[in-house]
């Protein structure tokens, strides 16, 4: 078996990383880089212990690591195990070997999924009224704004954004609490506006509209890229 983290929360949700000795998790230093501002630059570091056990321990942080309600120095990585870092919130979960393979840092496991499995079969896997996979998946790319060569690969849906958006942060001073939401179609993506005027697709307001490759939303001075894969 090999263990993985899993975010539960935030931007990168549903985005899995190998746990591999010695790498470090931080906002812009280290292997697995996470996308939230509470984390520090090098936050924490996979180690072994004495029974070569993995253990994630915290490199003098600003908030460290948090493990229930409280703050510790060192959290094991066994299957099932929560913590926060900053914002973020990780499961310790565990892959076979073959699937491992097929997980990469920068995809979700959804989405790897449907690369290596029948679409039908990924459907049957996702609850009924929950979440849909996007056929064919698609990429935001920040273009301009302060998130800026920011990417997100959508693999399954709906998904919504906006400045308390758990789902997909937009860090624009002028993006209301929920902006858009990019719901599953048959075949390409559907985009719904969720905040009236503040929102515009290819310079022009809309309500709802396909979205196409190439398409631009933008929100105050941010603009995202919509692309297909």
């Amino acid at each position: 078996m090999v263990l993985f983290l899993e975010i539960l929360d935030g931007p990168q949700q549903g985005s899995r990383f190998k746990i591999e000795n010695g790498h470090v998790i931080g906002r812009n230093r280290g292997n697995i880089p996470i996308n939230d501002e509470k984390v520090s630059g090098a936050h924490a570091k996979f180690e072994l212990d004495n029974k070569g056990q993995f253990v994630l321990t915290d490199l003098d942080s600003s908030n460290g690591i948090r493990s229930g309600n409280r703050r510790v120095k060192r959290v094991a990585m066994m299957p099932g195990v929560v913590f926060r870092l900053g914002r973020t919130t990780f499961q310790v979960v565990t892959a076979e070997e073959p699937l491992a393979e097929q997980f990469s840092r920068a995809r979700t496991w959804k989405e790897n999924l449907a690369d290596a499995l029948p679409l039908e079969t990924v459907r049957n896997r996702v609850p009924e009224g929950a979440a849909k996979p996007f056929s064919p998946p698609l990429n935001l790319k920040f273009i301009q704004g302060l998130q800026t060569d920011e990417s997100l690969l959508l693999g399954y849906g709906p998904r919504r954004a906006g400045a308390q958006s758990l789902d997909i942060d937009i860090k624009d001073p002028e993006a209301p609490s929920l902006a858009f939401e990019i719901l599953p179609g048959d075949g390409l993506a559907q985009l719904r506006n969720l905040c009236r005027n503040k929102l515009k697709l290819n310079n022009k307001q809309v309500e709802t509209e396909i979205l196409q490759d190439g398409d631009l939303i933008q929100i105050g001075t941010t603009i995202i890229k919509v692309n297909y894969i």
